[in-house]
């Protein structure tokens, strides 16, 4: 049985313990946590040698009539010329998935007839995964456009941590300069108000600084001449020189 959701159980039968059969069983139990399996070989040694790796259940092959009945899916991974499952084996009504991975078929088709039957064969599966890729590859050139954008995005903020050293050594020789002027207008004048002197000098740095960034961002060219001429002007030093 395998545990899922809230306490349900579903009971699993593997018919065939060949090559098919042994890599779906370990599958089963890496990717589910399951190690409550049901086996089932025409030959039983092959499936006692499985079942002792991975403590399973092993029931003979007279019994497959009555384990059909109790599995909720069925693997059938045997390597028959002919079919080994039919419609005669099932007599419960309660839902079945058989999933067959043999090649030829080995689960005959007039199983499909029953209500209560879900068979899903290899070529199914492959024609299932077929669809999918052909649905992603739909999608490509949806995927294509965002890694775009994406790009285009990147590269305005490749450009604009280029220039923010400039700016931020621009504002800072602005300040700098503020603040000469400032001690200079304290000393100079009388009653000189130097709060209200600074709050508009800094929304003059603040519109000056932004000016600058405004024209960098907005360059249709390389911002690199003008990045070198505002280092120029203002004779800046930005860190890492």
């Amino acid at each position: 049985v395998l545990p899922i959701g809230l306490g349900i159980l579903i009971a699993i039968l593997l018919f065939g313990t060949g090559k098919i059969g042994r890599n779906t069983c370990e599958n089963l139990i890496k990717h589910t946590g399951n190690k409550h399996i049901t086996l089932i070989n025409r030959t039983r040694e092959k499936a006692d040698r499985i079942a002792g790796k991975f403590r399973l259940t092993v029931k003979g092959h007279g019994e497959l009539a009555t384990e059909i009945q109790r599995a909720d899916i069925m693997v059938v991974a045997t390597s028959a010329s002919h079919p080994t499952v039919t419609s005669e084996f099932i007599t419960s009504d309660r839902p079945l998935l058989i999933l067959d991975l043999s090649i030829p078929r080995n689960v005959d088709t007039d199983v499909q007839q029953l209500p209560n039957v879900h068979l899903v064969h290899l070529d199914d599966l492959s024609q299932i995964t077929d669809e999918t890729l052909e649905r992603r590859r739909g999608e490509i050139p949806q995927a294509e456009k965002i890694v775009e954008e994406v790009m285009v995005e990147f590269t305005g903020w490749l450009e604009t941590r280029k220039f923010a050293p400039t700016i931020k050594a621009l504002k800072k020789k602005l300040k700098a300069m503020e603040e000469a002027e400032l001690h200079y207008q304290q000393k100079r004048l009388d009653n000189f108000n130097g709060e209200q002197a600074r709050m508009v000098s800094d929304r003059i740095i603040h519109k000056i600084t932004t000016h600058f960034a405004n024209h960098l961002k907005e360059s249709n060219g390389s911002a690199d001449d003008s990045i070198a001429l505002i280092q120029k002007v203002f004779q800046l030093e930005t860190e890492g020189r």
